[in-house]
């Protein structure tokens, strides 16, 4: 029991697992530590924390949050975060946005394509969490219209599809700013997604270190060797601490598995050790 996994979704945002399911899960497996990172909420890290103590893992209290650099969308994670007031204001305002967003989506499907689907169903898929477009997905297979997530996101839902909505997100200055003020560390999530130049990424690397960008996602489900040696190296020239995490979804993403992604994934016991040690200098700073 000496890995852990630092980047993990329950269905209080796009997951399917509960808080209590992830971590029980987790020790099955073999995991001392997992940080919670659910997007745009913090709700279910006391589940989370329960669990550990129940469980024999440890927690680390997480969050997910979309930002945009310039017009490409990013995503940074925090971890070690506390609840604060402007924190959750802010965290409050994205959620209305988001929600604004997913009633607009059903609407243009409705309006604009074969599906006839209602967003009240949508919500009855959530527990308290945030509705996604992977609850809009499921709702659009189950009633018939699509047998999985991909051909609903590439007909449907993707960006530039029928249905499709751009997203309001959080200012990247702003996200940094939250969780920072929080007592976390921000963590640049999944660098290699962004569909971006190697130059290009560094520059957003570069300047999200100078505003307080703690660590990067170098262990991912879908790095490489050669990637997680790639981000491992742009952490050494910017004075960043690595981190890494399997983006678990549960059957939302039933091909990336907690810990391991896509098998090939182990993010070692002594990444978070680092993230602990940066998080202690940081906050007695």
């Amino acid at each position: 029991m000496n890995n852990v996994d630092l980047h993990t979704h329950s269905l209080y945002s796009d997951g399917t697992f509960t808080p209590d399911e992830i971590v029980k899960y987790a020790n099955e497996k073999g995991l001392r530590a997992i940080a919670l990172t659910d997007h745009d909420t913090l709700s279910g890290i006391n589940e989370a924390k329960t669990a550990g103590e129940k469980y024999g893992v440890e927690i680390i209290p997480g969050i997910e949050v979309s930002t945009e650099y310039d017009e490409t969308e990013i995503h940074i994670v925090g971890l070690f975060v506390n609840e604060n007031t402007e924190f959750n204001n802010a965290l409050k305002e994205l959620r209305e946005s988001r929600e604004k967003r997913n009633i607009q989506m059903v609407e243009k499907l409705n309006r604009e394509t074969d599906i006839k689907i209602k967003y009240e169903d949508v919500l009855k898929r959530v527990e308290g969490g945030i509705v996604t477009r992977a609850h809009i997905a499921r709702e659009i297979i189950d009633k018939g219209y699509a047998s999985s997530n991909n051909e609903v996101f590439e007909k449907y839902i993707g960006k530039g599809k029928p249905g499709y909505v751009k997203r309001s997100v959080m200012d990247w200055r702003d996200t940094l700013k939250y969780i920072i003020c929080s007592g976390g560390l921000p963590v640049l999530a999944h660098p290699l997604l962004y569909k971006i130049s190697s130059k290009y990424l560094e520059k957003i690397i570069e300047e999200l270190a100078e505003k307080g960008l703690a660590a990067v996602e170098a262990y991912y489900s879908t790095h490489s060797p050669s990637d997680v040696k790639y981000v491992k190296s742009l952490c050494v020239k910017y004075g960043l601490k690595i981190s890494g995490g399997s983006d678990f979804h549960g059957s939302n993403k039933p091909k990336i598995d907690l810990g391991t992604g896509y098998g090939n994934l182990c993010v070692p016991y002594s990444v978070l050790e680092g993230l602990k040690e940066e998080c202690e200098k940081r906050r007695g700073a």
